[in-house]
């Protein structure tokens, strides 16, 4: 949706996987838009349905019942958050909303309440269209789940590209102009005037309805379920960002709402519901962020997280570029990795770098290694693909388990693309 405000998908329909007439015609299914359950019978197996167009209230019988009903973005209680310009990005029609206000009102100045993935892509949108833009957080640095050495580089991209942060400042309420549309926000320390505002502080899952059928909710109030997507009523099933997962690393329940768990989940929940059963394994929170020309990801565990859980985190931070600097093209990444001491188990890595850096491949390995348990001797002894155009002769992974282990066995040593010394 970002990308659409901003122009780079030109028409909100191509944001659209699929039509009700496609899933109709190409799957039998039938998709009731601008309906919503109201009520769930769970003893009689059957749904209140209202038509939100007449009003007309049917009763619906199922079979099994998939509860799917996402989140929905956290809106602080404070003043002025229903003013005209004032926004939150969770649907396609907030979107829509977005870059009409745009379009009609032309805003020059941009606050967004918010550091974290959508805050980040929003600032490029907004600067893409020529707004200046200011991002407040309470938190101490952009990304804020991102270790602090990795969070820097995300700061100074900010400010290269213009964008004034107001960090360690909470939200305090909003102001209107004599026509009743945004003029200004109040933080914890002090004000500024802008046109357009973005909360981007967050989702909560939608368990209403869950909630009052008897449906048990679990970590941050989703939906709890097993590793087959089944809630504690029999033949209701859930999944997506409504639902708990389970961390692969430390096996305990959480919740990560992202669109490729609830992707997994969708199709775990789907085999269980129709006869095919499958124990979801659970992630390990792989996620990714562009944010102007950088790439900002993570995997697994930081090293506060991996000692709560019972780990002994030890880290190493390094820098390293995809290609061999003599061949022209790729670039440089700053990574972090996070290991077991007493084990060598891989349990995260961290990673920002230019989008030609090839950042994303690295982390994408580093989720594999994280997810299936392995230890620093195994990324020592990776066998990646290696050309010049491609890769260094030493990869970054790699690099990080010869880093590790020199760590891990009091044996420090320097690596670079060229090898070890």
């Amino acid at each position: 949706m970002p990308y659409y405000i901003s122009g780079v998908t030109a028409d909100h329909r191509d944001l659209i996987a699929r039509t009700p007439e496609e899933f109709r015609e190409k799957n039998e299914v039938d998709v009731l838009t601008g309906h919503r359950v109201i009520e769930i019978d769970a003893g009689n197996r059957t749904v209140l349905v209202r038509d939100l167009e007449s009003g007309r209230e049917f009763r619906d019988e199922y079979t099994v019942l998939l509860l799917s009903t996402g989140a929905s973005a956290f809106v602080p209680p404070v003043a002025g958050v229903d003013l005209e310009g004032c926004f939150v990005l969770r649907q396609l029609s907030d979107s829509i909303s977005i870059k009409s206000f745009i379009r009609d009102r032309a805003p020059r100045r941009a606050v967004i309440v918010g550091a974290g993935p959508v805050g980040m892509e929003m600032c490029e949108s907004f600067r893409r269209l020529g707004l200046a833009v200011t991002v407040v957080d309470t938190a101490v640095a952009p990304m804020p789940y991102m270790d602090p050495e990795l969070s820097s580089r995300v700061l100074e991209k900010l400010e290269s590209e213009g964008v004034e942060c107001r960090l360690g400042e909470g939200l305090e309420g909003m102001e209107a102009d004599r026509n009743g549309t945004l003029r200004r926000i109040e933080t914890t320390e002090g004000s500024l005037d802008c046109d357009i505002a973005l909360l981007a502080i967050g989702i909560r899952p939608a368990t209403e309805l869950a909630r009052s059928a008897g449906v048990e909710l679990g970590a941050r109030e989703a939906v709890k379920v097993d590793e087959g997507m089944h809630t504690n009523i029999e033949g209701v099933y859930a999944a997506g960002d409504c639902a708990v997962t389970f961390d692969a690393i430390t096996g305990s329940e959480t919740w990560i709402p992202l669109g490729s768990t609830s992707r997994k989940q969708a199709r775990a929940a789907a085999d269980s519901m129709f006869g095919a059963p499958v124990d979801f394994p659970g992630v390990v929170g792989t996620s990714i962020v562009k944010c102007f020309d950088l790439t900002v990801g993570r995997t697994g565990l930081d090293e506060a997280y991996a000692r709560e859980s019972g780990f002994e985190p030890v880290s190493v931070s390094f820098e390293a570029r995809d290609t061999p600097e003599y061949y022209p093209s790729g670039g440089g990444m700053a990574l972090k990795i996070i290991c077991d001491s007493p084990s060598g188990r891989v349990l995260g890595a961290q990673v920002v770098g230019g989008l030609a850096s090839g950042a994303d491949k690295r982390l994408d390995v580093f989720a594999v290694c994280t997810a299936a348990g392995m230890t620093t001797s195994d990324l020592e002894h990776l066998d990646l693909a290696y050309a010049p155009p491609y890769s260094a002769a030493v990869d970054a992974p790699i690099m990080a388990g010869n880093l590790m282990s020199g760590k891990l066995t009091g044996k420090p040593c320097r690596c670079d693309s060229s090898g070890l010394e």
